[in-house]
């Protein structure tokens, strides 16, 4: 620290007590506190929001009068950060990357707040590319040299390396004991960051080098847990030690980790170690308490109308607060929405505000005799916020008798709120625990059925006081499947596909995930998540029961039907509760946003689609798969081999460092990039570039990856999801996960086998019919081209596609001047690279590579492409502009989705952001054309008396298993349906066309 002018008088010396608040960890506390309580206490009269600078001034008050776990200050700073560009950054770019931005109601207290720390006389701090965290360890390390106690005020565990004999770290008390988001209040000193992090506070960046921390992006070590970080620290001392004595880790996969990952770690640990050595630009001399301007403090606390806090300031300092005129500055230059112009803003904060939400010019007409929808889902959001959760008073079930009162009750309100607890995450093989239920917010219970006393299959007896699972589901099956009572649940596929298994066949339903997907994919800071935690969070003000808080993690986590029954109703009944609260918030928002027919005909309908495709499953040949592996694993090692002919030396192929080391270290290939930690980019794309300019051991290795690839990820581990009750693979599709509509699935994942390379191919052949059936793939032919065509209005591609002419070749025949007749092959496959690389925003370089030519030709070739079909061009740049503007993309069919960093000042981002708004209409049309037809195709079947069941989706391609003698008559219901599939919503310009064939397997009907 760098605070060593002449002798101040206020100095610190031995005896002195300074005080270090973390004033930006301070400000969220005060915010969210400042939401548990009364609307009427958070806002000033004209609409500014204020309540979290409330508690900030009152905080500050106690702090300057009373001081902090019975320590009166010397020296009091209020330490602020800048911005997030801190050092930091430069060192690691992604440093901070995914914080969400911060409240848009706190967003015009930030400058407020600095405004409040000068109103007390002191100085607020803050330093440009240093973090709060920084300057509170320089002003820390320099007090304690001089002989002074320090006493830091934050809730970041950063700060608890800063802690020795003379320093310790203070949380105070925040939120309403009892309810949720309480946090008491604590104190560590040296013994205390020696239970929390089992190392002492010297050691602390070590062992967070090694766990890193998902709120910063810190990366650390993946599968390193707190635990066993503190016994690697403790065991060899230190980081570095560890990494240089990582032969000594007796565990495989633990030591294989840490060698790939040591870079990593030592990144990580630059990241955490804070710097006591920064010349701080205030002298901590400067901020020595001093004699508090009464007057000046009163007029600030008016012009914001803290009458309380008001008050109390002027009784304490003798002054009467009429005499004194609001602070005419703040009462004014802040108007009641935002700063004024000019006025600094908190980091991130600029693109914090609510983004276009997709709602059309004209506001829809207010319902007879009531409000207009935006006024309904306006107070419905303030009252979920003004109405906490109080798990106090939730119900355990234990009688008939009383789940008979539920679900009697439930009947006459018309809806109920559900959610299952299982004793695992696939619904397929778990067994259903418990069910909850919610009539009202803040009603709800819990229904155990299957918890048992004991640690094991062997000691294990199901608890007491618990209903049958049998009486239960005949008392529940009449309300769940009734036409009158609306089901609400939050992912509701799985509890769908979970009480399917029981004979409950759930209609009809709302689904709180599905509704907040519809209003707000892809709207990042606004809406960085669709999960039932992160929505009570945003929208309730509600931090849920963790599932590990119940259940336990790690080697100590139990499945649920082991977890104490009160507990479980505790966690059990919130779910419910929440998602009740979280669809009265939500629901009125698609009438508000004009979005209702996007939920109701493209979502809400996908949960029992999808629940049936993945109770049927699709059979796999295991002796196909065991094969394969053999013919793999036989080809690996003679890749193997090759690899290690060309390296010149034996190394582990699959370590990014020693790869690394080798190609740009040892053999000195061109391009050598260096990732975030420090080591050699060895990405696929690297390869690639190395392979194209004809490096053979890059090509090798890629060869080598795809095959281990292919091997571990699918002909490995494919036998391993068979069912044991059905025989046959039940893969899970995942909703709400993806800005544009488009599905992907999990447990196996089906979406990623390629189709391309024979060995992909290959794998497909072991997806079969069962005997008396063939497989059915009916799978749309070039529908993103076609919806191209459609929504950019390009005439020659629309006649193409209407007259049945091969687009390839009628776009190499427009570009090249070649007779679409005789045309050569690789001018065929040009144009077909150009065409769908189009569509995806591929660049000169992306397809130079793709084409191995050079890259000038290959802009040559876009250019051309442009210049052919202008009406492409066109569409493209008026789709950025208008994202630009509005913040949002469309379909044809209305689906929204947000792409606010369109707007970013980083030219790489803003570029890769333009490439998704420019693609996402195209790709999320094609993505709503086949869910349209996956929801129709089932009754579709059952009209033409035919039983094909459809078994899968991959990306255009649907996948039936037939009967035989019904093959030939369900070919041409599966085209019709899927060809006709915008009807009557959307008239597409272009026809869509379907092939379909049928085979004994996936490979052979595509």
């Amino acid at each position: 620290m760098s605070d060593t002018s002449a002798p101040h008088p206020n100095a610190v010396k031995p005896g002195d007590q300074v005080i270090l608040v973390d004033g930006s960890s301070f400000v969220f506390r005060a915010y969210f506190q400042s939401m548990n309580q009364d609307r009427k206490y958070n806002t000033r009269s004209d609409g500014l929001p204020t309540g979290a600078v409330r508690l900030f001034c009152t905080k500050l008050l106690q702090f300057i009068r009373e001081g902090a776990v019975g320590i009166r200050p010397t020296h009091l700073a209020i330490i602020f950060d800048k911005s997030e560009d801190s050092f930091r950054r430069e060192i690691y770019p992604d440093y901070k990357a995914h914080r969400p931005d911060p409240p848009a109601e706190l967003i015009p207290q930030f400058p407020l707040m600095r405004e409040a720390v000068r109103a007390f006389g002191l100085v607020p701090v803050e330093q440009e590319r240093y973090e709060a965290d920084d300057i509170i360890a320089a002003y820390s390390c320099a007090a304690e040299k001089a002989g002074a106690d320090v006493l830091i005020v934050s809730a970041d565990k950063d700060l608890m390396q800063l802690v020795t004999d003379k320093v310790t770290f203070y949380d105070f008390e925040s939120g309403v004991k009892g309810k949720p988001g309480y946090r008491p209040e604590r104190r560590l000193d040296r013994a205390g960051v020696i239970e929390k992090f089992g190392v002492p506070p010297e050691k602390v960046t070590d062992v967070q080098a090694l766990v890193g921390d998902p709120t910063d992006n810190v990366p650390g070590v993946p599968g390193i847990g707190i635990k066993t970080a503190a016994q690697l620290i403790t065991e060899f001392g230190d980081l570095e030690t560890l990494l240089s004595r990582l032969s000594e880790i007796k565990q495989p996969k633990r030591r294989e980790t840490l060698i790939e990952n040591a870079e990593r770690a030592r990144l990580s640990k630059r990241l955490v170690t804070l710097d006591c050595d920064m010349a701080v630009g205030v002298p901590l001399a400067d901020l020595a308490l001093g004699a508090l301007d009464a007057k000046r403090l009163v007029a600030f606390l008016k012009a914001l109308e803290f009458t309380t806090l008001t008050k109390r300031v002027a009784d304490a300092y003798g002054v009467d607060p009429a005499e004194i005129e609001p602070d005419a500055a703040i009462a004014q230059r802040f108007d009641g929405a935002a700063p004024a112009q000019g006025e600094p803003l908190a980091a991130g904060a600029e693109s914090a505000a609510p983004a276009a939400a997709g709602v059309a010019a004209a506001a829809p007409p207010a319902p007879a005799g009531g409000m207009t929808p935006q006024a309904l889902a306006a107070a419905r959001a303030e009252a979920a916020k003004a109405n906490p959760c109080d798990r106090s008073g939730y119900e355990t079930i234990t009688t008939i008798e009383r789940l008979d009162a539920w679900i009697a009750e439930a009947f006459e309100r018309g809806l109920v709120a559900f959610d299952t607890e299982t004793t695992g995450l696939d619904a397929m093989s778990a067994d259903l625990v418990g069910i909850s239920l919610a009539l009202e917010p803040g009603r709800a219970a819990y229904v155990p059925l299957l918890h048992r006393n004991g640690s094991g299959l062997f000691d294990s007896a199901l608890l007491p006081d618990q209903i049958g699972t049998p009486e239960a589901i005949e008392r529940l099956k009449p309300l769940m499947e009734s036409a009158g009572v609306l089901k609400i649940g939050q992912n509701l596929k799985f509890d769908w596909l979970m009480l399917a298994r029981y004979g409950i066949e759930v209609a009809p339903y709302d689904d709180t995930m599905l509704i907040s997907y519809v209003l707000d994919a892809g709207r990042g800071g606004i809406s960085s998540g669709h999960g039932m935690d992160e929505l009570a969070l945003r929208f309730l003000n509600h931090k849920c029961i963790a599932y590990a808080d119940v259940a336990g993690k790690g080697k100590s986590a139990v499945t649920f039907d082991l977890v104490p029954i009160d507990k479980a109703a505790e966690y059990a009944a919130e779910d419910a509760d929440v998602t009740l609260r979280l669809w009265r918030v939500l629901k009125p928002r698609l009438a508000a946003e004009r979005l209702t027919t996007v939920y109701e005909t493209l979502e809400r309908p996908m949960v029992e689609t999808l629940a049936r495709m993945e109770r049927r499953g699709i059979a796999i040949d295991r002796q196909i798969l065991s094969r394969m592996s053999a013919e793999f694993a036989q080809a690996l090692g003679g890749i193997e081999e090759d690899v290690y002919a060309l390296a010149g030396e034996r190394f582990t192929i699959g370590s990014p460092k020693q790869l690394g080391d080798i190609l740009f270290g040892r053999m000195g290939l061109p391009g050598a990039k260096k990732t975030a930690t420090g080591q050699w980019a060895t990405g696929a794309r690297t390869l690639e570039e190395l392979a194209a300019e004809g490096h053979p051991l890059p090509r090798k290795v890629l060869d080598w990856r795809q095959l281990a690839k292919l091997k571990s990820t699918y002909t490995d581990l494919l036998p391993g999801y068979v069912n044991r009750e059905t025989g046959r693979v039940h893969t899970s599709y995942a909703l709400a996960a993806t800005t544009t509509g488009r599905l992907s699935s999990s447990e196996p994942n089906l979406q990623n086998i390629p189709i391309r390379t024979e060995e992909g191919r290959k794998i497909r052949k072991a997806f079969v019919a069962t005997p008396g059936h063939k497989l059915i793939s009916a799978d749309y032919s070039q529908i993103e081209l076609r919806v191209l065509a459609h929504m950019a209005d390009i005439p020659q591609l629309k006649k193409a596609f209407s007259d049945g002419i091969d687009i390839h070749a009628m776009t190499a025949s427009e570009m090249f001047g070649v007779p679409v007749e005789g045309m050569p092959s690789d001018v065929r496959r040009r144009a077909k690279a150009i065409n769908f690389g189009i569509v995806y925003g591929i660049s000169a370089f992306g397809l130079a590579e793709q084409l191995a030519i050079p890259r000038d030709e290959a802009g040559a070739y876009i250019r051309r492409y442009f210049e052919r079909f202008p009406g492409i061009r066109a569409y493209m740049d008026e789709t950025k502009r208008l994202c630009r503007e509005r913040g949002y993309v469309t379909t044809v069919f209305g689906r929204i989705c947000h792409y606010p960093d369109i707007n970013s000042s980083n030219p790489s981002q803003r570029a890769a952001v333009e490439r998704q708004a420019i693609n996402a209409p195209i790709q999320g049309s094609a993505a709503d054309i086949i869910r349209r037809a996956m929801v129709r195709m089932e009754g579709a079947l059952a009209a033409a008396g035919l039983s094909a069941r459809m078994l899968l989706q991959v990306h255009d391609e649907l996948v039936f298993e037939v009967p035989e003698e019904e093959v030939e008559r369900t070919l041409p219901v599966v085209a019709d349906v899927m060809e006709n599939a915008p009807l009557p919503a959307v008239q597409l310009s272009v026809p869509l066309k379907v092939e379909a064939r049928a085979a004994d397997n996936w490979d052979d009907a595509h």
